[in-house]
């Protein structure tokens, strides 16, 4: 098993099924993955787009007239197709699910291109010119399935678009060997071994695009997510919900009297309750929610589908579990500001951000170690916790 890590250049179990699967990716890394994937499909389309039409001048050109007007007529409807996915992928804000149909609709039409023009092809006998036409054509099915190299798509994604795109390739080269069974079976061979090359090649990306996206996107300490990862997937969020008609709450944590801890006991001390706290806000969520490092002692929770009651369970959570303990054994308490979208009337991350902050600075004026939520109400670090702080 560990030699099979080191093929694919990870460590662990865990690194190795983000290559499988992209279920356990944080959201961060899938609108990055998505954003990479719609750049890398853009220039392609505009492109082919424009050249894919341009080509049928060599049609009229060199094939007999009818074939060479049925094969226009493919090309405008192709590089229709083209220029739209060029358009869909440089002016509309893309998740995950919609690159992926954009790669698919892209590799498909050189893909059924090929399906259409074999029968085409074959029914004339075709000399010179179009004869070398003919056969780079006949490359159509090898250049798809190479181009995947170019896009970061896990194992399960890459199978996915494979089994389509090599049962295409299959019938249309059965049909261009005429039946021929041995030379099909050359031609899969050659197919599969670029399928091999590709999907490694695919599948580094993503181990790079992971490795990167953790080491910029996560604060060393606490191991949260860094305050400018967390913007871009409060903004990515946000808009969600708000397409959807569905809530998001935010909650804005203070660590109460960190600094006191920080010159009483020192900054290890100070280093280890932010650890502490760190682990219980991210156990304390779910795998959707998304906890930020803000800055210093603050820290952001996203809770996207979520209202203000049960945001408030989610913080009475926390509570309940402890956010940290000092090196006597005292509890380290939190000052929370709790926003709801719906509640809070806003239309934008920024302005949801900012009422929590306000809600949070009133706790700590009213007292500490509780949160205020959207209408008025307090939720207590127990009484206990509360009485020591």
């Amino acid at each position: 098993m560990q030699s099979i890590y080191q093929l694919f250049g990870v460590n662990s179990k865990e690194q190795f099924a983000d290559l499988i699967s992209a279920k356990e990716h944080q959201e961060i890394i899938r609108q990055h993955r998505a954003e990479l994937i719609a750049s890398r499909i853009f220039p392609f389309a505009l492109l082919f787009g424009v050249l894919v039409p341009l080509w049928g001048v060599l049609d009229l050109l060199f094939f007999p007239t009818d074939i060479a007007l049925t094969f226009i007529a493919m090309r405008i409807v192709s590089g229709a197709v083209f220029l739209t996915l060029a358009y869909v992928t440089k002016k509309v804000r893309i998740g995950m699910k919609r690159a992926l149909t954009c790669l698919m609709v892209m590799l498909m039409v050189p893909t059924l291109f090929f399906q259409f023009s074999t029968p085409l092809i074959e029914s004339a006998e075709l000399t010179g010119m179009a004869a070398t036409l003919m056969h780079l054509y006949g490359l159509l099915p090898y250049v798809v399935i190479a181009s995947l190299a170019l896009f970061p798509l896990t194992l399960k994604e890459f199978s996915g678009f494979s089994i389509v795109l090599v049962a295409l390739a299959s019938l249309g080269l059965y049909r261009s060997e005429g039946g021929d069974i041995n030379m099909l079976l050359v031609q899969l061979w050659l197919l599969l071994v670029i399928l091999g090359v590709s999907m490694f090649s695919s599948l580094q990306q993503v181990r790079y695009l992971i490795s990167q996206m953790v080491k910029a996107s996560y604060d060393g300490l606490t191991k949260l997510l860094t305050r400018r990862a967390g913007m871009d997937i409060m903004e990515s969020l946000f808009r969600a919900t708000g397409l959807q008609q569905s809530n998001f709450s935010v909650l804005f944590i203070d660590l109460d009297k960190f600094k006191a801890i920080n010159d009483s006991l020192g900054h290890d001390a100070g280093d280890e309750v932010l650890r502490q706290a760190s682990k219980t806000l991210s156990e304390s969520i779910r795998r959707g929610d998304a906890a930020i490092r803000w800055g210093g002692e603050e820290f952001l929770i996203l809770l996207p589908h979520t209202d203000a009651e049960a945001a408030k369970i989610v913080v009475s959570r926390i509570m309940a579990r402890g956010l940290a303990t000092l090196p006597d054994g005292s509890p380290v308490t939190a000052s929370i500001g709790l926003a709801e979208q719906h509640e809070d009337k806003t239309l934008n991350w920024k302005d949801l951000v900012d009422i929590a902050d306000k809600r949070l600075y009133k706790a700590k004026q009213t007292g500490r170690a509780k949160c205020i939520a959207p209408d008025g109400s307090e939720v207590f670090f127990p009484v206990k916790e509360h009485a020591e702080a």
